[in-house]
Protein backbone atom coordinates (compact mmCIF):
# COMPACT_ATOMS: atom_id res chain seq x y z
CA UNK A 1 0.00 0.00 0.00
CA UNK A 2 2.99 2.20 -0.68
CA UNK A 3 3.65 4.99 1.77
CA UNK A 4 0.06 5.95 2.26
CA UNK A 5 -0.34 3.88 5.43
CA UNK A 6 2.13 6.09 7.25
CA UNK A 7 -0.50 8.30 8.89
CA UNK A 8 -3.03 5.61 9.78
CA UNK A 9 -2.00 4.94 13.37
CA UNK A 10 -1.67 8.59 14.30
CA UNK A 11 -4.76 10.11 12.65
CA UNK A 12 -6.81 11.33 15.61
CA UNK A 13 -8.66 14.30 14.16
CA UNK A 14 -9.88 15.50 10.80
CA UNK A 15 -7.08 17.35 9.03
CA UNK A 16 -7.90 19.06 5.74
CA UNK A 17 -5.11 20.21 3.45
CA UNK A 18 -6.04 22.76 0.82
CA UNK A 19 -8.89 25.15 0.29
CA UNK A 20 -12.50 25.06 -0.76
CA UNK A 21 -13.57 22.01 1.27
CA UNK A 22 -17.18 21.89 2.48
CA UNK A 23 -17.88 20.16 5.80
CA UNK A 24 -21.05 18.71 7.32
CA UNK A 25 -20.92 16.60 10.45
CA UNK A 26 -22.95 14.88 13.13
CA UNK A 27 -21.81 13.06 16.25
CA UNK A 28 -20.57 10.01 14.34
CA UNK A 29 -20.87 11.03 10.68
CA UNK A 30 -18.47 13.19 8.74
CA UNK A 31 -18.72 14.42 5.14
CA UNK A 32 -16.17 16.41 3.19
CA UNK A 33 -16.56 17.75 -0.35
CA UNK A 34 -13.21 18.17 -2.07
CA UNK A 35 -12.62 19.92 -5.43
CA UNK A 36 -10.07 18.81 -8.02
CA UNK A 37 -7.41 21.28 -9.12
CA UNK A 38 -8.47 20.80 -12.76
CA UNK A 39 -11.99 19.36 -12.99
CA UNK A 40 -11.88 19.58 -16.80
CA UNK A 41 -9.80 16.37 -16.93
CA UNK A 42 -10.12 13.04 -15.07
CA UNK A 43 -8.67 13.09 -11.57
CA UNK A 44 -7.49 10.31 -9.32
CA UNK A 45 -8.71 9.26 -5.86
CA UNK A 46 -6.56 7.13 -3.54
CA UNK A 47 -7.99 5.59 -0.38
CA UNK A 48 -6.01 3.24 1.88
CA UNK A 49 -7.22 2.15 5.32
CA UNK A 50 -6.01 -0.41 7.83
CA UNK A 51 -9.22 -1.22 9.75
CA UNK A 52 -12.51 -0.17 8.27
CA UNK A 53 -16.02 -1.10 7.29
CA UNK A 54 -17.38 -1.14 3.77
CA UNK A 55 -16.04 1.13 1.04
CA UNK A 56 -18.53 2.24 -1.62
CA UNK A 57 -17.77 4.45 -4.62
CA UNK A 58 -20.51 5.93 -6.81
CA UNK A 59 -19.82 7.64 -10.12
CA UNK A 60 -22.00 10.71 -10.63
CA UNK A 61 -22.34 13.72 -12.91
CA UNK A 62 -20.26 16.01 -10.71
CA UNK A 63 -16.89 17.82 -10.73
CA UNK A 64 -15.77 17.26 -7.13
CA UNK A 65 -15.50 14.35 -4.68
CA UNK A 66 -17.70 13.75 -1.66
CA UNK A 67 -16.12 11.74 1.17
CA UNK A 68 -18.47 10.46 3.87
CA UNK A 69 -17.67 8.30 6.89
CA UNK A 70 -20.84 7.07 8.58
CA UNK A 71 -21.40 5.34 11.89
CA UNK A 72 -17.74 5.00 12.84
CA UNK A 73 -16.74 5.03 16.50
CA UNK A 74 -13.41 4.88 18.23
CA UNK A 75 -13.26 2.24 20.95
CA UNK A 76 -11.26 -0.60 22.49
CA UNK A 77 -13.82 -3.39 22.24
CA UNK A 78 -13.45 -6.04 24.92
CA UNK A 79 -10.68 -4.15 26.71
CA UNK A 80 -12.73 -0.99 27.03
CA UNK A 81 -12.71 0.35 30.59
CA UNK A 82 -16.09 0.67 32.32
CA UNK A 83 -17.29 4.19 33.00
CA UNK A 84 -16.75 5.39 36.58
CA UNK A 85 -19.87 5.59 38.77
CA UNK A 86 -22.06 8.53 37.85
CA UNK A 87 -20.24 9.17 34.55
CA UNK A 88 -20.86 8.25 30.91
CA UNK A 89 -18.49 7.73 28.05
CA UNK A 90 -18.45 10.24 25.21
CA UNK A 91 -17.83 8.36 21.97
CA UNK A 92 -15.08 9.65 19.73
CA UNK A 93 -15.11 9.37 15.95
CA UNK A 94 -11.97 8.12 14.19
CA UNK A 95 -10.01 10.69 12.25
CA UNK A 96 -9.05 10.84 8.61
CA UNK A 97 -6.91 13.03 6.42
CA UNK A 98 -7.62 14.33 2.92
CA UNK A 99 -5.16 16.08 0.63
CA UNK A 100 -5.45 17.26 -2.98
CA UNK A 101 -2.58 18.15 -5.30
CA UNK A 102 -2.07 17.94 -9.07
CA UNK A 103 -5.60 16.57 -9.56
CA UNK A 104 -5.04 13.69 -7.16
CA UNK A 105 -7.00 13.29 -3.92
CA UNK A 106 -5.49 11.11 -1.19
CA UNK A 107 -7.56 9.86 1.74
CA UNK A 108 -6.05 8.19 4.79
CA UNK A 109 -8.25 6.97 7.60
CA UNK A 110 -7.94 5.24 10.94
CA UNK A 111 -10.93 3.27 12.20
CA UNK A 112 -10.24 1.31 15.36
CA UNK A 113 -12.93 -0.35 17.45
CA UNK A 114 -15.98 -2.54 17.12
CA UNK A 115 -18.03 -0.15 14.98
CA UNK A 116 -15.79 0.76 12.07
CA UNK A 117 -18.54 2.36 10.02
CA UNK A 118 -18.75 2.79 6.27
CA UNK A 119 -16.85 5.01 3.84
CA UNK A 120 -18.80 6.34 0.88
CA UNK A 121 -17.22 8.26 -2.00
CA UNK A 122 -19.11 10.09 -4.72
CA UNK A 123 -16.85 10.90 -7.64
CA UNK A 124 -17.11 12.19 -11.23
CA UNK A 125 -18.08 9.55 -13.79
CA UNK A 126 -14.53 9.61 -15.21
CA UNK A 127 -12.17 9.09 -12.28
CA UNK A 128 -9.11 6.92 -11.69
CA UNK A 129 -9.26 4.96 -8.43
CA UNK A 130 -6.72 3.28 -6.16
CA UNK A 131 -8.50 1.65 -3.21
CA UNK A 132 -7.14 -0.68 -0.55
CA UNK A 133 -8.11 -2.05 2.84
CA UNK A 134 -6.75 -4.81 5.08
CA UNK A 135 -9.36 -5.47 7.77
CA UNK A 136 -12.57 -4.19 6.27
CA UNK A 137 -15.74 -5.17 4.51
CA UNK A 138 -16.66 -5.25 0.83
CA UNK A 139 -15.27 -2.68 -1.61
CA UNK A 140 -17.97 -1.72 -4.12
CA UNK A 141 -17.49 0.55 -7.14
CA UNK A 142 -20.27 1.46 -9.57
CA UNK A 143 -20.68 3.69 -12.62
CA UNK A 144 -17.04 4.78 -12.80
CA UNK A 145 -14.82 4.90 -15.89
CA UNK A 146 -11.06 5.02 -15.50
CA UNK A 147 -8.03 3.07 -14.39
CA UNK A 148 -9.20 1.10 -11.35
CA UNK A 149 -6.79 -0.59 -8.94
CA UNK A 150 -8.66 -2.33 -6.10
CA UNK A 151 -7.17 -4.47 -3.31
CA UNK A 152 -8.99 -6.07 -0.37
CA UNK A 153 -7.26 -8.46 2.03
CA UNK A 154 -10.19 -9.64 4.17
CA UNK A 155 -13.23 -8.83 2.08
CA UNK A 156 -14.73 -9.01 -1.38
CA UNK A 157 -14.46 -6.70 -4.39
CA UNK A 158 -17.63 -5.85 -6.36
CA UNK A 159 -17.51 -3.69 -9.51
CA UNK A 160 -20.83 -2.79 -11.16
CA UNK A 161 -21.09 -1.10 -14.57
CA UNK A 162 -17.51 0.14 -14.64
CA UNK A 163 -15.39 0.90 -17.70
CA UNK A 164 -11.73 1.32 -18.55
CA UNK A 165 -9.10 -0.96 -17.08
CA UNK A 166 -9.19 -2.99 -13.87
CA UNK A 167 -6.69 -4.67 -11.57
CA UNK A 168 -8.72 -6.23 -8.74
CA UNK A 169 -7.51 -8.58 -6.03
CA UNK A 170 -8.95 -10.15 -2.89
CA UNK A 171 -7.12 -12.49 -0.53
CA UNK A 172 -10.10 -13.72 1.50
CA UNK A 173 -13.13 -12.90 -0.60
CA UNK A 174 -14.50 -13.05 -4.10
CA UNK A 175 -14.02 -10.70 -7.05
CA UNK A 176 -17.13 -9.85 -9.08
CA UNK A 177 -16.95 -7.35 -11.94
CA UNK A 178 -19.20 -6.16 -14.77
CA UNK A 179 -17.50 -3.94 -17.37
CA UNK A 180 -19.40 -2.04 -20.06
CA UNK A 181 -16.25 -0.99 -21.95
CA UNK A 182 -12.56 -1.84 -21.76
CA UNK A 183 -9.38 -0.06 -22.82
CA UNK A 184 -8.04 -1.88 -25.87
CA UNK A 185 -4.37 -1.50 -24.95
CA UNK A 186 -4.50 -2.05 -21.18
CA UNK A 187 -3.77 -5.39 -19.48
CA UNK A 188 -6.20 -6.36 -16.71
CA UNK A 189 -6.23 -8.87 -13.86
CA UNK A 190 -8.94 -10.28 -11.60
CA UNK A 191 -7.53 -12.52 -8.86
CA UNK A 192 -8.59 -14.12 -5.59
CA UNK A 193 -6.85 -16.39 -3.13
CA UNK A 194 -9.94 -17.73 -1.35
CA UNK A 195 -12.98 -16.89 -3.42
CA UNK A 196 -14.59 -17.06 -6.82
CA UNK A 197 -13.73 -14.75 -9.71
CA UNK A 198 -16.86 -13.76 -11.68
CA UNK A 199 -16.25 -11.31 -14.53
CA UNK A 200 -18.62 -10.04 -17.24
CA UNK A 201 -16.98 -8.37 -20.26
CA UNK A 202 -18.39 -6.83 -23.48
CA UNK A 203 -19.32 -9.35 -26.17
CA UNK A 204 -17.06 -7.61 -28.73
CA UNK A 205 -14.04 -8.01 -26.46
CA UNK A 206 -10.67 -8.54 -28.17
CA UNK A 207 -8.34 -10.11 -25.63
CA UNK A 208 -5.69 -12.69 -24.91
CA UNK A 209 -6.71 -14.70 -21.86
CA UNK A 210 -4.79 -16.43 -19.10
CA UNK A 211 -7.04 -18.36 -16.72
CA UNK A 212 -6.22 -20.66 -13.85
CA UNK A 213 -8.00 -22.14 -10.83
CA UNK A 214 -6.13 -24.51 -8.53
CA UNK A 215 -9.17 -25.78 -6.62
CA UNK A 216 -12.11 -24.90 -8.81
CA UNK A 217 -13.48 -24.94 -12.36
CA UNK A 218 -13.40 -22.46 -15.24
CA UNK A 219 -16.66 -21.58 -17.05
CA UNK A 220 -17.31 -19.21 -19.97
CA UNK A 221 -19.84 -18.50 -22.72
CA UNK A 222 -17.25 -16.70 -24.89
CA UNK A 223 -15.92 -18.50 -27.96
CA UNK A 224 -12.39 -18.89 -26.61
CA UNK A 225 -9.77 -20.20 -29.02
CA UNK A 226 -7.55 -22.19 -26.67
CA UNK A 227 -3.80 -22.23 -27.28
CA UNK A 228 -1.31 -24.88 -26.24
CA UNK A 229 1.70 -23.46 -24.46
CA UNK A 230 4.86 -25.61 -24.47
CA UNK A 231 6.29 -26.84 -21.17
CA UNK A 232 9.14 -24.75 -19.78
CA UNK A 233 12.42 -26.68 -19.78
CA UNK A 234 15.50 -25.53 -17.88
CA UNK A 235 18.85 -27.22 -17.46
CA UNK A 236 21.23 -26.57 -14.60
CA UNK A 237 24.71 -25.19 -15.10
CA UNK A 238 28.03 -25.96 -13.43
CA UNK A 239 27.80 -29.02 -11.17
CA UNK A 240 24.02 -29.11 -11.44
CA UNK A 241 23.43 -31.02 -14.65
CA UNK A 242 19.82 -31.94 -14.01
CA UNK A 243 16.79 -30.98 -16.06
CA UNK A 244 13.62 -29.33 -14.80
CA UNK A 245 10.36 -29.45 -16.77
CA UNK A 246 7.51 -27.22 -15.64
CA UNK A 247 4.02 -27.64 -17.10
CA UNK A 248 1.87 -24.56 -16.54
CA UNK A 249 -1.70 -25.48 -15.56
CA UNK A 250 -3.10 -22.18 -16.81
CA UNK A 251 -5.42 -22.05 -19.82
CA UNK A 252 -4.40 -19.65 -22.57
CA UNK A 253 -6.64 -18.47 -25.37
CA UNK A 254 -7.89 -15.58 -27.48
CA UNK A 255 -11.27 -13.94 -27.96
CA UNK A 256 -12.19 -12.23 -31.24
CA UNK A 257 -8.64 -12.54 -32.55
CA UNK A 258 -6.81 -11.53 -29.39
CA UNK A 259 -5.76 -8.28 -27.80
CA UNK A 260 -4.55 -6.99 -24.45
CA UNK A 261 -3.89 -9.69 -21.86
CA UNK A 262 -6.55 -10.40 -19.26
CA UNK A 263 -5.72 -12.69 -16.34
CA UNK A 264 -8.34 -14.48 -14.24
CA UNK A 265 -6.88 -16.39 -11.30
CA UNK A 266 -8.25 -18.14 -8.23
CA UNK A 267 -6.54 -20.54 -5.86
CA UNK A 268 -9.61 -21.73 -3.96
CA UNK A 269 -12.61 -20.87 -6.09
CA UNK A 270 -14.11 -21.22 -9.55
CA UNK A 271 -13.76 -18.73 -12.42
CA UNK A 272 -16.72 -17.41 -14.44
CA UNK A 273 -16.05 -15.38 -17.59
CA UNK A 274 -19.39 -14.11 -18.89
CA UNK A 275 -20.36 -12.40 -22.13
CA UNK A 276 -22.08 -9.08 -21.60
CA UNK A 277 -23.88 -6.81 -24.05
Amino acid sequence: MKGSMRAIACAAAVVLLGAGFVTTASAQDETQVVPFSDPSRPGKVELHILNGGTITVHGENRRDVSVAIRGATLGRGRNERPAPPGMRRLTQSPGFEISEARNEIQIEASTFGQNSGAIELRVPLRTNLELGTINGGTITVENVEGELEISNVNGSVVLNNVAGSVVANSQNGGVTATLSRVMADKAMAFTSMNGKVDVTLPSNLKATLKMRSDNGDIFTDFDVQLQQRPAAVSRGGGNNRGTKIEVNRALYGTVNGGGAEIELRSFNGSIYLRKGQ
